[in-house]
């Protein structure tokens, strides 16, 4: 009987050891300062600004071509319910699927 008390107090005793030595190695974890907002600088900025305006131009001009494009499907497809293709339909409408696939990536990354 007394060896079962030495034997459950040591076991307590251990137990007690352990959980103390484990929550001593924990260390604590503080928040990260956030990354810059610019990491190349403030020349990078010009330099981006003037592309997307670059860019901007593009997409306007793709743009206008598109709806150009659009309008004048409805008077191909009038010609084709008097039985004729018009041989830039089917070019125009690759043109349009091109336009809108650039225009869509370019917006929507």
């Amino acid at each position: 009987m007394y060896e079962r008390k030495i034997i459950l107090c040591l076991s307590a005793l251990f137990f007690a050891l352990t959980s103390v030595i484990a929550s001593a190695q924990h260390r604590p974890t503080y928040p990260h300062p956030p990354s810059p907002a610019d990491p190349q600088g403030p020349a990078h900025t010009s330099t981006q600004t003037r592309k997307q305006s670059i860019d901007n131009v593009q997409l306007e001009r793709e743009a206008r071509e598109l709806s150009d494009l659009a309008k004048s499907v409805p008077l191909d497809i009038e010609q084709v319910k008097q039985g004729l293709l018009p041989k830039d339909t089917v070019e125009k409408l690759k043109r349009i699927e091109k336009l809108a696939k650039h225009l869509r990536g370019e917006l929507a990354p």
